[in-house]
Parts: C-alpha cells; structure tokens; sequence
C-alpha cells in the first residue's frame, strides 16, 4: 500500500490513539466497545485516500486487503490499550452547577 510499512503502522497507531482519546474526553454516551471499534477502523479512510493519490480509481490487491484488515485490528488494541489509561468522561461531569 505505502511504501514504507513502519511509518504507516506507527501513524495509525497515533491516529487511533488519538482518536480514542478525544472520543473518550468529549463525547461520554458512546461506549467503550463502539469507541474502541471508531477509533479502530476510523483512520483507514486517510490511508485508502492516500492510496488514492489524485487517481480517478484505484485497484486494491489482495494483499492490500489484507494489510488494511491488519490495521484495523492495531488500531482497535491500540484504542482498548489507550481506554486503560485515558478514563471515559462521564455525563455528569459536563454539566453546569445550579445556583
């Protein structure tokens, strides 16, 4: 897909981590395993669209799929691993006190 592996693994591990992150900070209603999941597959789109490149269309291999699939998977145990150190907002928390 890219040509060098070890920088797109470690920017989408940094994509999902940091997804994850906000997502647990800002928005409280959404659960860990949906979170988990978003942050996960979320940041595929940036690498698909970087495949992209300006083409009109592009042909994904077999090996291409796979990869992707790969990444999904980092990126999910990268958001569960993130979850353990940065705690959900709760709904609470947002509130404004009353006078």
């Amino acid at each position: 897909m890219i040509d060098n592996a070890v920088f797109l693994i470690a920017a989408y591990g940094a994509m999902a981590a940091g997804l994850s992150a906000t997502v647990a900070k800002v928005s409280p209603s959404i659960g860990p395993k949906l979170r988990h999941l978003f942050s996960g597959a979320a940041p595929l789109a940036a690498v698909l669209a970087a495949r992209l490149d300006g083409a009109d269309s592009v042909t994904l291999q077999g090996m291409d799929l796979f990869a992707a699939g790969g990444l999904v998977v980092f990126g999910v145990i990268t958001s569960s691993v993130v979850g353990k150190f940065v705690p959900t907002q709760q709904a609470g928390e947002k509130r404004l006190t009353s006078r």
